[in-house]
């Protein structure tokens, strides 16, 4: 049952400070004569996103006075499928899309998008991470310029009201901090000591187990393998955390709110939550706690004996096939990946940078020390996988749900019925 106290109390702080959205795209002005313009398309959901990408515009025009850039912007949940009906049909739509990078499965193969020019891809390739541009390539070539190593492993929120513990450094420790920090009352949890339960939580703490132990969740021809021991044990332990140890719930998943765990940290109503370091922005902006008082960013103990984790290809920039405007577009693009340039993007939008020049650098650390549990372990990400990550997700995240349960007797039999569902994606 769902913690009625806070669910309002996350809602009020939530609606307090944000207020109520709405539907916007920005769709003025003209081309000056002479002038070429970029139309850039992206979700307008994170609005210091819009403001990095803007001055990162408006010193690029500074440079190239020939060249005007606009955006149209759009909520999230209605700007995937506006990309998708852009690219299907080849026609119109934006000379560049924000991109989540997992779409680029979907895209790269069918022509929709332009292949980077081979100096840009080379540069990549040769200084990106790359899980930060493996959905992007097909046959040798780069389909998009990677912005962001996007990594949900290594790393928990600590809520410091209530963890005043050392912090962990074993699993085990862990574990049992979270069971210790798990409070309930008359029958209901009203804090849970180790939310890992939401969207990306469940996908990347069980890979991360699998391959901790030394194992893999993919076979060498692509197929899915979560029939190995280890993937058996990992689910097993995952399940038994909200079972047994009811250190977390499973409503993570299944209640509409969306208040999911890092939400009920700020509130005081999880104690630790393993979570990208994005969301200490809506901590501090959302909340306004303060960091390193009201709450920390801490290295997340591995559960095997060596760090290993997955990681999708996170936001992109991509240039459509069918723009008119490529030369000016991929110049764009190839400002937008200088050094200076994405520091200034990623420290805004607290994530970490694609390229490794500059997510090992003093300065990213300096400007962003949130980001030091990460930056040592970054080499130890491996590419999710050349598929779509949110079919991936949510196969995994219903399969979760339904052991938890009670629908399958046993983990085998869970994972069994997981390979199954892989298999058509």
């Amino acid at each position: 049952m769902k913690k009625f106290i806070c669910i309002l109390l996350t809602l009020l702080m939530v609606f307090a400070v944000v207020g109520c959205s709405s539907s916007s795209s920005d769709d003025s002005g003209n081309a000056d004569s002479g002038k070429t313009e970029l139309v850039i398309w992206a979700h307008n959901d994170q609005e210091v996103w819009i403001n990095s990408y803007q001055a990162i515009a408006d010193a690029f025009t500074a440079e190239n006075p020939d060249i005007t850039i606009r955006f149209e912007t759009f909520p999230y949940d209605e700007f995937e499928s506006k990309v998708l009906t852009s690219l299907t049909s080849k026609s119109g739509g934006a000379d560049i899309y924000e991109m989540w990078g997992g779409w680029g499965t979907d895209y790269a193969s069918t022509g929709a998008l332009a292949a980077l020019p081979d100096s840009m891809a080379s540069e990549i390739m040769n200084d990106a991470y790359p899980s930060t541009f493996g959905a992007l390539e097909y046959e040798g070539k780069l389909y998009g310029m990677p912005q962001e190593f996007n990594i949900e492993s290594g790393a928990m929120l600590v809520n410091n009201h209530l963890v005043t513990d050392a912090m962990p450094t074993t699993w085990d420790e862990l574990i049992a901090l979270g069971k210790k920090m798990t409070v309930e009352e008359n029958g209901m949890t009203t804090v849970e000591g180790f939310d890992f339960v939401n969207w990306d939580g469940v996908p990347y703490l069980f890979t991360s187990m699998i391959l901790s132990q030394g194992a893999q969740y993919l076979n060498e021809d692509g197929t899915f393998n979560f029939s190995s021991p280890e993937a058996v044990k990992a689910f097993t332990v995952l399940h038994d955390l909200v079972t047994v140890d009811k250190v977390a719930s499973i409503e993570g998943l299944t209640d509409s709110s969306g208040l999911e765990g890092y939400y009920q940290l700020y509130a005081d109503c999880a104690a630790i939550v393993p979570r990208g370091p994005w969301t200490i922005a809506e901590g501090i902006e959302l909340y306004d706690l303060v960091y390193g008082t009201d709450f920390s960013y801490e290295a997340m103990p591995w559960y095997g004996s060596q760090p290993a984790f997955a990681a999708e290809t996170g936001w992109s920039m991509a240039v459509n096939a069918a723009s008119p405007n490529q030369e000016a577009a991929f110049k764009f693009l190839e400002y937008f990946f200088q050094d200076d340039q994405i520091l200034s993007h990623n420290v805004a939008c607290g994530q970490i940078p694609a390229k490794k020049s500059v997510a090992q650098s003093a300065e990213y650390l300096q400007k962003f020390p949130y980001a030091e549990p990460l930056v040592g372990i970054l080499q130890y990400g491996q590419f999710i996988g050349y598929f779509n990550t949110d079919s991936f997700k949510e196969a995994i995240n219903n399969t979760f749900v339904d052991y938890c349960s009670g629908i399958y007797a046993n983990a085998e039999d869970a994972l069994a019925a997981l390979e199954d569902v892989l298999a058509g994606i």
